[in-house]
């Protein structure tokens, strides 16, 4: 009885190792007829991982240069090198600084330069309206607020306006402006506050 299960237990454990040895075999067909696209998918997976670490690496690098450059313009505004390291390193922080320091100076020319060339950023839309608010008349607020896209300080702006038209006594002008801040700007409080004043 023991010979038999003991023959039993070898047959057994035979199928078991030829079964994994015909998975084996499987597996290794299937490789070999597989065996370029494997090989390509290994290669374009290294591609993008060495690609994607040299454009981290670049872009770490240039937003470090970046930040050097604007350190030293902070504290010599004439580094001409500078300038021309941060514009092109970052192009976003270069208007950042040309907004501050043409806001600075008052200089509207820049300021509208700025709105121009960075177009369809914040930046753009702070140059424009700094711009506007620096011309002081009511011609460029409203130029601001009728553009096709008023953007960041559209609410902003209104408020100006509208405390500017209650400190000439045009209370009902001020009134229209206050009911076009958008009811979730934060500014809406503030809007609300002067309706009640002038009531």
């Amino acid at each position: 009885m023991s010979i038999k299960e003991d023959l039993k237990a070898v047959k057994e454990e035979l199928n078991t190792e030829e079964q994994f040895l015909e998975s084996l075999i499987r597996a290794e067909r299937f490789f070999k007829k597989y065996k370029k696209q494997f090989i390509a998918l290994a290669a374009v997976l290294i591609v993008l991982f060495v690609g994607y670490s040299i454009k981290t690496y670049i872009d770490e690098s240039n937003l470090k240069a970046a930040n050097i450059a604007y350190l030293k313009l902070l504290k010599n505004p004439d580094d001409k090198a500078s300038i021309s390291t941060l514009k092109e390193k970052n192009i976003n922080l270069y208007y950042a600084y040309e907004l501050q320091t043409a806001t600075k100076k008052g200089d509207i020319k820049t300021l509208q330069n700025i709105a121009k060339e960075a177009k369809g950023s914040y930046i753009a839309d702070l140059a424009f309206y700094q711009s506007s608010s620096l011309k002081g008349d009511k011609k460029s607020i409203e130029s601001y607020l009728s553009s096709s896209n008023p953007g960041l300080l559209k609410n902003f702006a209104l408020l100006l306006d509208a405390y500017k038209l209650l400190s000439q006594g045009k209370e009902d002008e001020a009134k229209i402006k206050l009911s076009s801040i958008e009811v979730d700007s934060p500014l809406k409080n503030i809007a609300n506050n002067l309706e009640n004043y002038i009531k």
